[in-house]
């Protein structure tokens, strides 16, 4: 019940005191319109030219499910680059049209969320749903708090700092309870999170990043907002990821340390610092294992074109982010166990 009237302590400061900010009125070029539709039927089938090489082409009838022209009828055309990589569309796929047409994939997506949120509270019971509450409190505070603030014109550093804090506050009593291993997990992340923010700064100096890294960056440089700062946007990205780590380790850790002295009542500080530690070295050695294998995962097409092309000139700029998430997991992990031995 206390976690409850916490949420909605949270989000009822969040909607007072940070109204949603606006960008500016985006220009009419830029604007596209989506709607979704089923297929109907598939109308033709051909072999294109596509950038000069060999691609397909469909066109299909299609009822459009929302929008100003629900229930009306078009003729749309798809075009996919390899039918043996691309899907084919088909009688009752839904898909997406604006200026090209795609699949609709949402559908899926929200069976992946349902079954994880079903694996979750079937084996962590009411942790598992305190933690979907929580997480929803993260997403309040990104959408209404960090995101607002950068709009305006708050440097996005310290916008997500100051959502990193409350998420840190809020979101980690309601996912994990109210209980002493908590509130010391938290210290725990707040104190990583300020060592987080510094070692961030120090190494995306030290490395020259810009920010314009990413396609999205390139299209937040043209847009409608006065004085983004982009370096500061990728610094509030690192901090926000740094969360997710933190969350993790700092409760994991905390939760340990509890454990071990339930186990055994008997056994002193320096015993439990030094089991604590034990385990705090477990986390780190699998958290930079975790972390290399996460990126190189999302990386695969960069690196085949590192192989394919070994004088290619590209930055793999999120390796530095990730060092920041490695250090700040490793000032981490051994004084939680160090805080919770002292309480217990």
């Amino acid at each position: 019940m206390k976690q409850f009237f916490l949420m909605l302590f949270t989000i009822a400061l969040i909607f007072l005191f940070f109204p949603v900010a606006h960008a500016q009125e985006v220009p009419p070029i830029m604007q596209d319109t989506f709607m979704k539709a089923k297929v109907l039927e598939v109308v033709k089938e051909a072999s294109i030219d596509v950038f000069g090489t060999a691609g397909f082409m469909q066109e299909v009838r299609v009822n459009i499910k929302n929008g100003e022209e629900k229930g009306t009828e078009q003729i749309v055309e798809y075009q996919i680059e390899d039918k043996q990589v691309q899907p084919m569309l088909s009688v009752v796929d839904n898909v997406v049209i604006g200026k090209q047409s795609d699949i609709y994939r949402l559908n899926a997506l929200w069976v992946m969320i349902g079954l994880l949120a079903l694996f979750a509270i079937f084996f962590a019971k009411k942790s598992g749903a305190r933690s979907f509450l929580g997480l929803a409190l993260s997403f309040l505070v990104i959408a209404f708090v960090i995101i607002p603030l950068i709009l305006r014109g708050i440097s996005p550093l310290w916008a997500s700092l100051l959502g990193g804090i409350i998420i840190s506050l809020f979101a980690t009593y309601v996912a994990h309870g109210f209980h002493a291993r908590t509130t010391i997990a938290l210290l725990g992340m707040l104190g990583t999170l300020l060592f987080a923010v510094i070692t961030s700064l120090i190494f995306v100096k030290l490395a020259h990043l810009t920010g314009l890294g990413s396609e999205d960056a390139f299209y937040l440089r043209y847009a409608p907002i006065d004085g983004l700062d982009l370096r500061g946007l990728l610094l509030g990205g690192i901090i926000i990821g740094v969360l997710g780590v933190l969350d993790d380790v700092a409760t994991a850790q905390a939760a340990a340390v509890e454990e071990i002295k339930r186990a055994n009542s008997k056994l002193g500080f320096s015993e439990l610092y030094k089991r604590g530690l034990s385990v705090g070295r477990e986390h780190i050695v699998s958290l930079v294992n975790t972390l290399v294998l996460a990126y190189t995962g999302a990386s695969f097409p960069l690196l085949l074109l590192f192989v394919i092309y070994p004088n290619l000139s590209i930055k793999w700029s999120p390796t530095r982010s990730a060092f920041a998430i490695i250090v700040s997991a490793g000032f981490t992990a051994p004084h939680e166990g160090k805080k919770l031995a002292s309480t217990t």
